[in-house]
């Protein structure tokens, strides 16, 4: 099976659907999702570089540095 993504800009978007559908096409909506507080905050920090501590090794002991 191929996976193919493509960016429709969204005034295009119901033609290009109605089309893809007329030769069975499978349509997954690629809906950006929210993280949750503590995840963006991660993220930040990951991105500025703050609060890094050692790579994980294992998920026991990223647990319990949480």
């Amino acid at each position: 099976m191929t996976l193919l993504t493509i960016q429709i800009p969204d005034k295009d978007a119901e033609i290009v659907k109605k089309i893809l559908e007329k030769f069975n096409v499978k349509i997954l909506a690629d809906k950006e999702k929210t993280p949750n507080k503590l995840t963006a905050k991660t993220i930040e920090e990951a991105r500025k570089r703050e609060n890094l501590s050692a790579p994980i090794k294992d998920i026991n002991s990223f647990m319990k540095s949480l």
